[in-house]
């Protein structure tokens, strides 16, 4: 009898687990006595499937059984090496400050047997290929992982050499009518209101949890669940709608980050809200919309209202901006705040991913090098194709490749840091001395560091955008993220600028000094310059040029879509070159630069080229 009434209260609020035995089965399996059949098992499923449900139903099952259970929230892990060693470390109640995995290994081998439980996997994207076959192999076989997400596993899990045989995947679906049924009892509705209700959600565990709040609330429950969203949020205080549209634009919600985009006077009071309702989540450092509810929610403000969007996005990175960025692992937490609320997929993917990606990127390992140099050959000159064959040969560990769902190598990407490039493996590369003039004319400071990033090249695309080179540009950010706060500026190369220009240069990339040339090719150097906030500065700087951008006054008589697609007609981009910079596809953009030239009505690009200099509209 030394618990208290909030304890009852809080147990009895608690939401029950319903229905699941199938794959409740399959995770018990993991808790067997004997040395079970799969070392790692994937949870996957739709947003509001109930995946983080099932997850904890798993960790009080290991505890009864008497299995150590590790904890970990894909939201709250910087997706490097060493925020996830960090987060494990911190979880484990390892005090070293940057731990290595040997440490983590240590502590684990002092227990029996471990369960290890990654929820919201699909953020951690850039780590897949380092866990898979840098860090999961180094555990002791004592230790068997449990990873949720939406998405299936990617295909080099099931294999990869060694794998195979290994994993298991448990696919979450819709609850069936039985246990629909007495999840909405427990919610208070049963008889024809709750089988209405069931009828549309279709045992859908985050749809039956809104219709049922609807319903009590006296209304119509019955529809998708973004009807059922509107329904719900229609039957709120407007203040409360307000907040609730503000954190569909920002990754957590705090009281300043609310008090920052709605004002003073009604901030507090919205906190409280939103921490009440059943869509929201607490967290250690604020509050979490449920994923599904902040994207309807969001897709929707955009549409009905984007400048109230553009708003409350300008107005969080600035509150964001004012602040210091705070020291230690809770850096990372900044850095997704700010990561968030970019539009620009080349950098947002890298976090909060739009889709599944379809190759998965790791480091090169030895038997990759033929593949990696035939892919140079196919693309590069000779001169280029030996001078990768000396960085590869003395500089293998800078290399990584993106391989397709059958294990083979589709694009590779070279990225090493200054200060640990061979000088002369440097020196005897020609397309590198704009960057070493640079840096004897601007050199940084003494704690500054630098990365070079020599090539990237897809198999069919050489290094024009793919599916295969854009998840090499992805994986680059996670080095971003393992080099701030000090990281300052990064160099490359590009042969064709005039494609890669429109997906480069608006996320800050500078033409630096004169095109090389090389066996009759020009190699055009650029440089990145972080700033003196490094990362987290420069993505400040790309979401207020985003939100900037959208406010331009528009060309008379045109929209300001039109006003963008003309801007880069009179910059000489191509239809492809539009569909990259403003995130569309190529189709799409033809379409818009022919409905641009009916409404100027002109016939050629030249001539719409012509009215925007009249107009004052600069090209670019």
């Amino acid at each position: 009898m030394t618990g208290t009434i909030a304890d009852r209260l809080a147990a009895g609020a608690a939401p029950r687990f319903f229905g699941r035995r199938r794959e409740v089965a399959a995770l018990d399996a993991l808790l067997a006595p004997s040395e079970p059949a799969s070392l790692v098992a994937f949870v996957h499923g739709p947003g509001g499937i109930g995946k983080t449900t099932l997850l904890g139903r798993f960790v009080d099952r290991a505890a009864a059984a008497g299995v150590a259970a590790v904890v970990l929230d894909g939201r709250d892990v910087e997706p490097t090496p060493r925020g996830f060693r960090r987060a494990m470390a911190t979880a484990l109640g390892v005090r070293q400050v940057d731990p290595g995995t040997a440490d983590i290994v240590r502590v684990l081998r002092e227990h029996v047997r471990t369960v290890l439980v990654v929820d919201t996997y699909e953020v951690l994207g850039l780590l897949d290929g380092w866990l898979r076959t840098r860090f999961l192999p180094a555990l002791p076989t004592s230790v068997v992982t449990v990873i949720a997400g939406r998405d299936r596993p990617a295909a080099a899990w099931h294999t990869a050499a060694g794998w195979t045989g290994l994993v298991a995947e448990v696919r979450l679906d819709a609850l069936d009518e039985v246990d629909a049924s007495a999840m909405l009892r427990h919610r208070g509705l049963d008889g024809d209101a709750a089988r209405r209700l069931n009828a549309f959600a279709r045992g859908h565990p985050l749809a039956l949890e809104l219709g049922a709040a609807v319903a009590r609330a006296g209304a119509d429950g019955t529809a998708v669940l973004p009807e059922l969203l509107d329904a719900f949020l229609g039957g709120l205080p407007a203040a409360t709608v307000t907040a609730v549209e503000a954190a569909s634009t920002v990754r957590r919600v705090t009281e300043p980050v609310l008090r920052a985009m709605v004002g003073d006077e009604h901030a507090g009071a919205a906190f409280g809200a939103l921490r009440a309702l059943p869509i929201t989540e607490v967290a250690q450092d604020g509050l979490l919309l449920h994923d599904v509810v902040r994207d309807t929610v969001g897709r929707e403000l955009a549409m009905r209202d984007p400048d109230a969007r553009r708003g409350y996005r300008q107005r969080a990175v600035r509150h964001y901006a004012a602040r210091p960025a705070p020291p230690g692992g809770r850096l990372w937490q900044y850095t997704a705040d700010l990561m968030f609320l970019i539009e620009n997929p080349v950098v947002r993917d890298a976090c909060f991913p739009s889709a599944r990606p379809e190759h998965s990127v790791e480091p090169a390992r030895a038997h990759d090098g033929p593949a990696v140099l035939a892919i140079a050959a196919r693309h590069e000159t000779p001169g280029g194709v030996r001078a990768l064959t000396r960085w590869w040969d003395r500089h293998p560990e800078t290399f990584a490749v993106a391989r397709g769902a059958d294990g083979a190598v589709a694009a590779f990407v070279q990225v090493v840091e200054l200060a640990a490039a061979a000088p002369d493996v440097l020196a005897a590369d020609p397309v590198t001395r704009p960057w070493r003039e640079h840096l004897v004319a601007s050199p940084p400071g003494p704690d500054d560091r630098v990365l070079l990033m020599r090539r990237w090249l897809g198999r069919d695309s050489g290094e024009l955008r793919s599916a295969a080179v854009s998840a090499c540009w992805l994986d680059v950010k996670r080095v971003y993220m393992e080099l701030r706060p000090r990281l300052r500026r990064l160099y490359s190369t590009v042969v064709d600028l005039a494609e890669l220009g429109p997906v480069f240069l608006p996320l800050g990339f500078a033409p630096v000094g004169d095109p090389v040339v090389v066996e009759g090719v020009a190699h055009q150097a650029v440089v990145l310059d972080f700033g003196p906030r490094s990362v987290d500065g420069w993505l400040a700087g790309l979401v207020e040029a985003e939100t900037e951008a959208g406010t331009q006054a528009p060309a008379a008589g045109l929209s300001p879509r039109e006003t963008q697609v003309l801007r880069l007609v009179a910059g000489g981009c191509s239809n492809r070159a539009i569909g990259s910079t403003l995130h569309i596809s190529e189709r799409t953009a033809s379409r818009h630069v022919s409905n641009l030239l009916l409404k100027l009505g002109v016939r050629t690009r030249t001539e719409a080229a012509r009215i925007a200099a009249e107009r004052g509209i600069t090209g670019g």
